[in-house]
């Protein structure tokens, strides 16, 4: 009787790690669902010359609100490095401000455990930087482990000031516990 409750037991386990990764797969698949607070504030914007995602009213950092960049070139694959890198940061660099030149690039690179359904949201404020790509991969060892990333790499393209401000959510409108927050001055 005692070895039946200890199959059933395993059986169930393994139903459960199936079913999370299952969680895991489609949620990397999904579109993410971008918070109303991400949003540009204005609707009458004005384009600053260097890139399509930076309205002149987003460039006051008072004035504006964090929003959602999108990516603009998904040429190399998120979990291969970039030609050309200049600045890699993760999370122990969260809190730091760096003067850029016009044509820099600075890659984040933030950890979390696929096992969880807790992913990245990182809404930028400000202008001078685009959003090159962005996305997760993972490196394989244990599913309970910290085993999942999130990179992001940023390519400065006109004079501006920027912050990044992340957090580990389960849902894009919440606080998070796990923050990253970075400030990128372009000269």
């Amino acid at each position: 009787m005692e070895k039946k409750w200890m199959m059933a037991g395993i059986a169930l386990a393994c139903v459960v790690a199936g079913a999370a990764i299952i969680l895991v797969s489609l949620m990397n698949t999904a579109t993410p669902a971008v918070p109303t607070s991400a949003q540009p504030t204005s609707t009458a914007a004005v384009s600053v010359t260097g890139s399509p995602q930076d309205p002149g009213s987003v460039c006051n950092l008072s004035a504006s609100g964090p929003r959602i960049l999108v990516p603009t070139n998904t040429s190399v694959p998120i979990r291969d490095p970039m030609p050309g890198n200049r600045y890699s940061f993760d999370r122990d660099d969260s809190g730091k401000t760096i003067v850029l030149g016009t044509g820099d690039v600075v890659e984040i690179n933030l950890g979390f455990a696929p096992s969880l359904a807790m992913r990245w949201v990182v809404p930028v404020s400000g202008c001078g930087i685009e959003l090159v790509n962005d996305g997760v991969w993972y490196t394989g060892g244990d599913f309970w482990n910290n085993t999942g990333f999130y990179r992001a790499r940023y390519r400065a393209v006109s004079p501006g000031t920027s912050v990044i401000n992340g957090k580990l959510v389960l849902k894009p409108d919440e606080a998070g516990d796990l923050r990253f927050n970075l400030t990128m001055i372009v000269k």
